[in-house]
């Protein structure tokens, strides 16, 4: 494509997330929002009109537009397969928000049309993205922790009480949400340890549901074991107080971060996703001291930084950092998890 210009993308999905990621492309220099599309045409028409962008009838049509060089899916998971094989088809590059899909099966399809299309294929899996947890990969990698014993994280969020029988997150099958919680938001958690350690061997996990009227599990606790023999667990609830944190235990030093979501409204915290790195306290803890200290961190903006990067693999043909193989590498576990509480036993990794 001509280097001169903005990336030209149309968004598909006009629900909360879609914003975020809208008023990002606006952030930045690098895409232009050319179109949307949403079925609910009064939904579109208003996004059309905040956005200062086109509007199409259907997914097709904004597909065939030759002006448009890739697409933002923020869609219900379940027809993230579907959708990224058309635009496949089409030859536009695909960003679609996390997870990948909601089974491997259409994880994998979704790789091989994009790869046979030769177009890119990225996924939203923006929270590794965060300064703290950027700097702890980074003391890994650089030895500072010693050798990697373990890890602990939880991402949980009230969320499950405002579901309502409209929404696809209200059921459990592979249309709606499997897993829940764990799905929406423990996968966030999945994708970055597994960015920090590879790949996960077995897991073995509770869910449960207690409070929330859906019919979805709205607590979930997993206990996995890293190829590399590391072992790790990953909590995430739909009923409790906003919660979001990843500790790594090393044989030298320990690390903490946490994230400490302000208690605002739904839509305000959506849109603090940008800045989330001033709530976030890093600390290390080491033999030759008493209590912690705490790792400066700079303010980034992962939003923008992840948009950004689809503009850059669409005109370089690099390979995005979140790409397809690392996102089923963390839906992997999601699902390891789920077939583990079904059961009731250890569940090996499905390859």
């Amino acid at each position: 494509m001509k280097t001169g210009r903005p990336v030209r993308v149309g968004l598909v999905g006009i629900g909360s997330w879609s914003g975020v990621i809208a008023d990002a492309v606006q952030r930045s220099e690098k895409l232009e929002l050319v179109t949307c599309f949403s079925r609910t045409a009064e939904k579109r028409m208003e996004y059309s009109r905040r956005y200062g962008c086109d509007q199409e009838k259907s997914y097709e049509e904004l597909l065939k537009r030759e002006d448009i060089d890739g697409v933002l899916l923020i869609t219900p998971n379940a027809v993230h397969a579907e959708q990224t094989e058309l635009a496949a088809r089409y030859r536009k590059h695909v960003f679609v928000e996390k997870p990948i899909a909601n089974t491997l099966v259409d994880g994998k399809r979704m790789i091989e049309a994009c790869r046979k299309a030769g177009v890119v294929l990225m996924v939203g899996h923006n929270m590794r993205r965060l300064a703290g947890f950027r700097k702890i990969k980074e003391l890994i990698d650089n030895g500072a922790i010693g050798k990697p014993v373990m890890a602990e994280a939880n991402f949980s969020h009230n969320l499950g009480f405002a579901l309502t029988a409209d929404q696809w997150r209200w059921t459990a099958d592979d249309s709606g949400c499997p897993a829940g919680s764990l799905m929406t938001m423990g996968v966030h958690h999945a994708d970055t340890l597994t960015h920090f350690f590879g790949p996960i061997r077995s897991a073995f996990a509770y869910f449960g549901k207690l409070y929330i009227p859906a019919p979805v599990e709205d607590v979930t606790a997993t206990i996995f074991r890293f190829q590399s023999g590391i072992l790790g667990y990953l909590g995430s609830n739909y009923c409790s107080l906003k919660s979001n944190h990843i500790s790594v235990y090393g044989t030298e030093a320990n690390l903490r971060c946490t994230i400490a979501m302000p208690n605002v409204p739904f839509d305000e915290y959506l849109k603090m996703w940008p800045v989330m790195d001033r709530f976030t306290q890093l600390t290390i803890f080491t033999l030759d001291q008493d209590g912690g200290s705490e790792i400066p961190l700079p303010v980034g903006d992962p939003i923008l930084e992840e948009v950004e990067e689809f503009a850059d693999c669409i005109r370089t043909g690099a390979q995005p950092e979140t790409d397809g193989p690392s996102s089923l590498a963390a839906l992997a576990l999601i699902w390891t998890a789920i077939e583990s509480a079904r059961t009731g036993q250890q569940a090996l990794l499905e390859k």
